[in-house]
């Protein structure tokens, strides 16, 4: 079972990567027109750009693993 404390805080993460990728999507359009395409091609960089988003929350993933296993072994 998990507790609704640790369900609200992966609510969060969740709310925060899903917010990044969109910021991200949302730019190609302008970036396209504005910028000479990457050596890698857009698909690569937008990629790479939505998993380094994703890198930031990692931090915050592994808390909520360690909170939610600090209270399973009290149950």
């Amino acid at each position: 079972m998990v507790r609704p404390e640790i369900q609200a805080e992966v609510d969060r993460v969740i709310a925060g990567f899903r917010q990044e990728c969109q910021q991200v999507l949302e730019e190609t359009a302008r970036l396209q027109s504005s910028l000479p395409e990457p050596p890698e091609g857009w698909r690569e960089y937008f990629t790479r750009r939505i998993y380094t988003a994703l890198l930031k929350y990692k931090e915050d993933v592994e808390a909520v693993v360690e909170a939610h296993l600090a209270g399973e072994e009290k149950a």
